[in-house]
């Protein structure tokens, strides 16, 4: 079973991507057998790639969007219908400035393949690539890819 996550900036404008993006997530499942999606859901990339996995169950019955959380859930919490499941990565409660990096670098830890949406070398998504380059993650990067 592989896994994929992605990692893009809050707002840059993506849907021009959509095509692009789905292309990238159909060759994960079709040639690499990627059956679980880990998003954080935290921005207009993470809601677009929701979404396109989303509309993929269809097709592939047998892929999970699972939604990660950054902050222990409480018990009002609903997971969104773009997702199968949620999970929360860390321990049960770290300083709120740090719980998105740290869970960023769990879900590159848990991932086989990174889907980037990330142009700007600043920012958590940014900072998140890095890491997985240090842990020898493949990235696929919607914008290096024709």
């Amino acid at each position: 079973m592989s896994s994929c996550a992605f990692f893009g900036h809050r707002s840059f404008g993506y849907n021009k991507y959509r095509d692009k993006i789905e292309e990238i997530i159909v060759d994960l499942i079709e040639i690499y057998g990627v059956t679980e999606f880990y998003n954080g859901f935290r921005g207009e990339f993470d809601c677009l790639c929701a979404t396109i996995v989303s509309e993929l169950k269809y097709q592939y019955p047998n892929i999970r969007n699972i939604m990660v959380l950054s902050y222990y859930p409480s018990a009002s919490f609903t997971i969104p219908k773009y997702f199968d499941d949620c999970v929360y990565l860390l321990e049960k409660s770290v300083p709120p400035k740090s719980a998105i990096p740290r869970t960023n670098e769990k879900i590159v830890e848990r991932a086989d393949y990174i889907i980037s949406g990330v142009k700007n070398q600043n920012g958590g998504a940014w900072t998140a690539c890095q890491y997985a380059i240090l842990r020898h993650k493949l990235i696929l990067n919607i914008f290096n890819l024709q």
